[in-house]
């Protein structure tokens, strides 16, 4: 059964139709993306067994192009598809934070970083720049892979920030294990670079690790 076999009042198009978006279900709104669902399974039905293996929407921010295209009847075109959407959110919360005060409304670039590196299986360090305004310049991914190997140099994250005429930074960085609390090392880096900032007059205004559902904040915690 496909889309089309279904009554009226089933059919995602036609509820968009009579209802609005906002009345379809996650799993007719995934059903639209993917059109067609596999044999004997309509889109509804593969939709809903896609969310129930990822854990809904917020799960398949977790996933990558391999990782969706081992779900059976998702091939490479319809995962795809189903990441351009979600890159699309992404870039919109990006966007979104552009326009704010990160520092007055920090959920905004905690949101953006979570869906950015909060998934990564590897560990991403991210330097981002404000001006002025505490709105958002710029940001550059730094670090790639183990804190254990990596040695954080603040001579490379203030050059840019001079570069950018950038008032102040926050600086970010992700743990693979899910389990957004600091370490030693973690302790350690947030001090070198307050005390970098301090001398150049471009302060570190936060130290943010990300989980996917969760975060800590030096600043929050008043360690910043």
């Amino acid at each position: 059964m496909i889309l089309k076999d279904f009554d009226r009042s089933l059919k995602p198009r036609e509820k968009v139709l009579d209802q609005g978006i906002e009345a379809l279900s996650d799993s007719e709104l995934l059903a639209l993306i993917l059109r067609s669902g596999l044999k004997g399974t309509s889109a509804i039905d593969q939709a809903r067994e896609i969310l129930n293996h990822c854990g809904g929407f917020a799960g398949l921010f977790q996933l990558d192009l391999p990782q969706l295209m081992e779900i059976a009847g998702l091939g490479l075109a319809k995962s795809c598809e189903i990441l351009a959407c979600l890159e699309i959110v992404k870039r919109t919360n990006y966007q979104k934070m552009l326009q704010a005060d990160v520092i007055a409304e920090p959920k905004l670039l905690i949101n953006w970083l979570q869906n950015y590196i909060g998934n990564r299986q590897q560990e991403y360090f991210v330097a981002v720049f404000l001006d002025g305004q505490k709105h958002v310049l710029s940001y550059q991914p730094l670090y790639i892979g183990s804190r254990n190997t990596l040695n954080i140099d603040p001579s490379e994250i203030f050059s840019k920030a001079l570069s950018l005429k950038a008032s102040s930074i926050i600086v970010a960085h992700n743990h693979p294990s899910q389990k957004a609390v600091p370490s030693e090392i973690d302790n350690l880096t947030t001090r070198k670079l307050m005390e970098a900032g301090e001398l150049i007059n471009v302060p570190l205004l936060d130290h943010l690790i990300i989980s996917f559902n969760d975060y800590y904040s030096y600043r929050q915690h008043q360690i910043i």
